[in-house]
């Protein structure tokens, strides 16, 4: 068996008991065993090494392992995506009938019941172990088609090679074979072979999943929406089916209901403070701007909100982007007006309005210094900036009367 086992493990477990009572055991069958007891080493040894299986605690407390798991299949490096899961429940009532058709959905996951020992484990990974082998071959029948696909005279040929082999592929092939239909927008094609498997398998979530995303892509809302919710309630916490229907709901005009699921996707990625600020500026750019000023104020702190702003802009304003500079640093400011360190916004804006070197916004600049100092009156370099910026001001002024 030892061939069909793989070299290396991740082991994930509140309990550190399972850590310990693994490991030695599973080295004799040539097996190193990584352990992580907390969310954080996990995420760590997870980017620093390639697992070809993982095992996770089912209710890991920090994070469900289902979340997880699916946040890994989606990982930026290509190669740490193609994993085998195991999933450890503490007993066959952990369960509950939504998470069990979730594991359905995901597909290709292994689930093992405490306590169990490593004798016991020892079949589980081997076939994690082979879905972990069948995954890479997927992904190069996959880059193999999409890349021969993108051209829409061979557009037949990628569609015939995943056919071929779509007995191995499963739902992930139809899955390719959509997405090639839509990037060339033939989204009736696309419907009709969701539609046709869907026919054969009226319960496949995940089938459901695809045809609201083909719907939104129509312009079909309510429709895509309705069966969106459906596999959703059946289903809850698909990362992927929560981010679209965030989406979805924006442009349905129903901020609320895209609050509820961007607070989820939050929750899911506590190491990703970025997504928050793209989710603000979801919401403001669909005209929803008291959402995003109450859902910053529910998970950013005033000083976060200010790092994030100052630093965006600042890296903008480097590489000449002045306008989206400019956008950044000023919706800082809707979030906490008041805070004390927008000090450091106000001088920022100020600093790229002067390098416009129009009078019009020296004159701007200096409305901005003013506020900088207000909150901040020892603030030495902005005095300085604003005697320059006042002489500047001066200068435009007098060569437009010279002018006329």
């Amino acid at each position: 068996m030892a061939s069909n086992l793989p070299k290396k493990i991740l082991l994930i477990d509140s309990d550190h008991s399972i850590g310990n009572s693994m490991k030695l055991p599973l080295e004799r069958h040539q097996i190193k065993v990584d352990v992580a007891e907390t969310y954080d080493t996990a995420i760590y040894l997870f980017n620093q090494n390639l697992y070809p299986v993982v095992l996770l605690e089912l209710l890991f407390p920090e994070m469900p392992g289902l979340v997880l798991l699916q946040k890994w299949r989606n990982h930026e490096t290509a190669t740490k995506r193609h994993g085998g899961f195991i999933l450890a429940a503490g007993n066959r009532n952990d369960r509950e009938p939504e998470e069990a058709r979730l594991i359905q959905e995901l597909a290709g996951i292994e689930l093992i019941y405490k306590p169990f020992t490593a004798i016991q484990l020892l079949p589980y990974l081997q076939r994690a172990f082979h879905c972990f082998q069948r995954n890479q071959r997927s992904s190069e029948i996959e880059t193999q088609a999409m890349t021969m696909g993108k051209r829409r005279e061979q557009l037949n040929d990628a569609l015939n090679l995943i056919q071929k082999n779509l007995p191995a592929l499963g739902l992930r092939g139809i899955d390719m074979m959509r997405e090639l239909y839509e990037q060339h927008e033939m989204l009736e094609n696309a419907l009709n072979l969701v539609d046709r498997h869907l026919s054969k398998q009226p319960d496949s979530i995940r089938l459901m999943n695809a045809k609201g995303r083909i719907l939104l892509k129509q312009g079909r809302l309510d429709e895509a929406l309705k069966i969106m919710e459906t596999a959703d309630k059946k289903a809850p916490d698909n990362i992927d089916r929560i981010n679209a229907l965030a989406v979805a709901y924006l442009e349905a005009q129903m901020p609320e209901k895209s609050v509820e699921k961007m607070k989820q996707l939050i929750q899911f990625h506590p190491e990703k403070p970025e997504i928050k600020f793209n989710m603000f500026a979801q919401l403001c750019e669909h005209g929803f701007d008291s959402h995003a000023q109450q859902l910053c104020r529910e998970t950013a702190s005033p000083l976060e909100v200010v790092r994030h702003y100052n630093n965006k802009g600042v890296a903008l304003a480097k590489s000449g982007r002045l306008e989206e500079a400019l956008l950044e640093y000023e919706r800082s400011l809707q979030f906490y007006p008041k805070f004390k360190e927008n000090y450091r916004i106000y001088y920022n804006i100020a600093l790229a309005q002067t390098n416009y070197k129009l009078l019009a916004y020296y004159e701007k600049a200096l409305v901005n210094l003013d506020e900088c100092l207000n909150l901040n009156p020892q603030f030495e370099k902005a005095a300085k900036t604003r005697e320059a910026v006042i002489a500047a001001i001066e200068k435009l002024r007098k060569r437009s009367e010279r002018a006329s």
